[in-house]
């Protein structure tokens, strides 16, 4: 059943119905400003259900939405439940879909993103996110499983002909400026996110898709977690970083990070042009950047962590210094990260001609058990 609406106070009553899970909300061509006075939710969105937001087809920038305007509070969900930030519009029930809008975020330091997957119902949820253009936030995208909360939740995400550029707001950390993110975190053990990306357009962000298996600076375990994604047809271009892939990223805890997994296999994806984000001194300029196992520097060790990325036929050119940064174990002190963990670079057909840099652990493992692997 479709539901339609024309104006802001309507979109607020229709989304924040629960009899309306499993409804599609079309909205009329026009503006639409969040605010924090309207809605149950601070001036989110949270949808129900199985619930749908559509613009108009063929036109993603007919209607808008736009939460420039929320103040910091607004991105404080109750209880801080799953986590202390949120995004603007927020999906994880059952499946939430999104289509065809334009999204803007908010320019404050404080908003965590612009749509988030962070409303828990259940162990799996669905999402999916077409032919929009999202835009002005942190974070574009959050596709997450965050906290104890989601430990063995399971999301399902179809990324398709998306835009997501100009998301470059920066709190000088490490959430600076992403397109996409896709995280298990916070102490998310044995948690899944599978996704589909098709022919979306990722450019013009501080780093243009951001994926990792992190504890986030928590002395709490996380283990056995798994992001596994297929690319087909999309552009990462003229970001600082193209793409950062992290198997297992402990923070400056006690924390326990281990036999955490990222994969990451693209068909005639473009990763071109991506300038560098110069002064980060942990980045370094590059289009990908593949670390299995890091940690800062009062961090905890990290073992068995893997990253496999496998490229076919992709156009990996262009990028500051080098095209594929690759790190067994990264460390931000002088002690090495942790062992066995192990990056995996498969590339086939014209992505053979992408320039790597590889380093199994730095600093250097004497026993060799951090390893990056290249194959042709």
């Amino acid at each position: 059943m479709k539901i339609k609406v024309n104006n802001i106070a309507q979109l607020y009553a229709e989304v924040d119905l629960a009899t309306n899970a499993g409804k599609v909300i079309k909205l009329s061509p026009g503006i639409y400003k969040l605010d924090a006075t309207m809605g149950q939710n601070s001036g989110r969105l949270e949808l129900q259900k199985d619930m749908t937001l559509k613009g108009v087809k063929g036109f993603p920038d007919l209607v808008i939405i736009d939460a420039s305007k929320l103040p910091d509070t607004s991105f404080n969900p109750p209880l801080s439940i799953p986590a202390k930030r949120t995004g603007a519009i927020r999906m994880g029930r059952g499946f939430n879909k999104l289509e065809w809008i334009k999204v803007i975020g908010n320019g404050n330091a404080s908003p965590l993103s612009v749509i988030d997957t962070d409303l828990v119902l259940g162990t799996t949820t669905r999402i999916r996110i077409a032919n929009t253009i999202i835009t002005g936030g942190r974070i574009g995208i959050n596709i997450r499983n965050v906290g104890p909360t989601c430990d063995g939740r399971f999301i399902k995400a179809e990324l398709i002909n998306n835009e997501i550029t100009g998301n470059l707001v920066s709190d000088a950390g490490t959430q600076q400026g992403q397109g996409i993110v896709m995280q298990n975190a916070n102490g998310a053990s044995n948690a899944v996110i599978k996704a589909t990306l098709k022919k979306n357009y990722v450019h013009g962000n501080i780093r243009g898709m951001r994926v990792f298996n992190n504890n986030g600076n928590q002395a709490i375990q996380q283990l056995n977690s798994s992001i596994v994604i297929k690319s087909q047809a999309d552009k990462f271009e003229e970001n600082q970083t193209g793409i950062n892939l992290d198997g297992g990223s402990n923070g400056d805890t006690g924390g326990t990070l281990n036999d955490n997994l990222v994969i990451f296999d693209a068909y005639g994806t473009t990763i071109q042009n991506n300038r560098g984000i110069v002064q980060d001194p942990i980045t370094l300029p590059c289009g990908i950047r593949l670390v299995a196992g890091s940690k800062g520097p009062n961090g905890s060790d990290v073992s068995n962590n893997k990253v496999i990325m496998k490229l076919t036929d992709c156009n990996v050119s262009g990028n500051q210094d080098f095209d594929i940064r690759a790190y067994g174990a990264f460390s931000n002190n002088a002690t090495v990260a942790g062992t066995k963990n192990i990056v995996e670079i498969h590339l086939h057909g014209i992505s053979n001609s992408a320039t790597v840099l590889p380093d199994d652990s730095f600093p250097a493992e004497p026993a060799g058990t951090n390893i990056v692997k290249i194959l042709h």
